[in-house]
């Protein structure tokens, strides 16, 4: 109940309108609306599961449905994928639930660091003022206290400490001055008393060796003396604060800084870093994006769908080769779309690899526009298509070819000065 006006607010704004707007119209009204309505709430609270997949659900229906809430149309590639940033290949539509612990997190930056703020105080001298460390002790205090405890192991998987008291660190099982004496340790660790003890204890124990169980085995023996060499290499002083810093080399956190790091390790094909770099408009782009993700709804795609059409007719209607319509072949080996590559000095070497046969194409015709002239030629050969089944226009090389030069003049007033006049002399140059 106490989010209801949330989900109102993001029921709302599902408005008739959205039915009219273009793939990327609906796009931007997801990420500039129905993405940031969560935003203030989620700084502070962690938001149950059910109220972050109803906000889902209607990012869904606006992104593939319009705002038709029972439309049976699905949607056209997995969320996972459209949550993806655009530079890792997805629309760069935000992850809620990554989201609100990033936001989340940086609370418990404040109060690991010991900032001079009221409540970080007021936590550490009601809960912790007996030397205990948070994320070792059992859960305490208020809902929104625990909330944040539960990221705790998720905020030590991304921050690093430098000791200054020690109060805030654990001696074994956190990461301190480049150590993580668990692991480099990890037969003394098997002996100590006190797994979950503070560097702060640690090292104020007169004799170390009161902290195991005695006798000691002869590897855990070795082990011992190499930590009292560590030991002696660490200088504390009381007066002096932990400082956590972050493993994107960094001793500020941001929310951004840590949703990015997530993704780090995706690496999407070339071709899909080329769309949002090219100057084209986000209708196209996002068109594009269907097109390398195999999305569009050809004949192909309808059929796996189970989509019945009149006559049972799969095949590609721009030619005669009686063969089924897939994306693959209605614009690159379709009779048809091979004149139309032609026109404009693009050759496909269709024996590689699809992304691979992208960028020998963009070496070939070696220019800095190549996605620009990419995603127009595909635009207008999918717009041939659809008129001819829609409104049984006829398909003719010289109207794709008239369309495709009118959509390059009206695209080259987004393309930035440094590469216009390559644009239009290359432009010019079609006959």
């Amino acid at each position: 109940e106490d989010y209801m006006p949330l989900m109102d607010r993001t029921e709302r704004r599902l408005t008739a309108t959205s039915a009219f707007l273009t793939q990327a119209g609906r796009l931007q009204l997801v990420n500039s609306v129905l993405s940031s309505l969560p935003t203030y709430t989620m700084c502070s609270l962690k938001i149950p599961i059910a109220v972050l997949d109803f906000i889902d659900r209607a990012r869904k229906h606006c992104l593939w449905r319009g705002s038709d809430e029972n439309a049976k149309k699905r949607s056209l590639v997995a969320w996972p994928k459209v949550s993806k940033p655009k530079n890792k290949g997805g629309l760069g539509v935000i992850d809620l639930r990554t989201q609100n612990e990033a936001l989340l997190l940086k609370h418990l930056d404040k109060f690991y660091n010991k900032k001079d703020i009221p409540w970080v105080n007021m936590i550490w001298h009601s809960y912790y003022s007996q030397g205990q460390i948070p994320h070792a002790t059992a859960d305490k205090g208020s809902f929104w206290w625990k909330d944040l405890l539960h990221l705790c192991d998720k905020f030590r998987g991304i921050a690093t400490c430098t000791v200054g008291n020690g109060s805030t660190v654990l001696f074994w099982l956190d990461v301190w001055n480049g150590f993580f004496l668990q692991e480099k340790l990890p037969r003394l660790f098997t002996f100590a008393k006190n797994q979950k003890i503070s560097v702060a204890a640690f090292m104020s124990t007169p004799d170390m060796s009161t902290l195991f169980h005695l006798p000691l085995s002869e590897q855990a023996y070795q082990e011992f003396q190499e930590l009292q060499e560590i030991i002696q290499s660490v200088q504390m002083t009381q007066t002096d604060k932990d400082q956590w810093h972050y493993i994107w080399g960094s001793s500020k956190y941001t929310s951004k800084s840590f949703y990015n790091h997530l993704y780090k390790d995706f690496h999407p094909p070339k071709p899909f870093l080329w769309i949002w770099k090219s100057r084209c408009c986000n209708k196209l782009r996002v068109f594009s994006w269907l097109l390398l993700m195999d999305r569009l709804n050809t004949r192909s795609l309808l059929k796996r769908k189970k989509f019945k059409i009149d006559g049972n007719n799969y095949n590609c209607i721009l030619c005669t080769t009686q063969r089924e319509e897939t994306a693959f072949h209605l614009f690159f080996t379709c009779p048809f779309a091979t004149s139309c590559w032609q026109q404009i000095g693009i050759q496909w070497q269709h024996g590689n690899p699809f992304f691979q046969m992208l960028e020998i194409a963009k070496q070939s015709l070696n220019c800095n526009f190549f996605m620009e002239i990419f995603i127009i030629a595909t635009w207008h050969i999918w717009k041939i298509r659809n008129e001819h089944i829609f409104e049984n226009c006829p398909t003719t090389l010289s109207l794709w070819k008239r369309n495709f030069k009118s959509e390059c003049l009206i695209q080259a007033h987004r393309i930035k000065d440094s590469l216009k006049t390559p644009f239009l002399v290359w432009f010019n140059s079609l006959t």
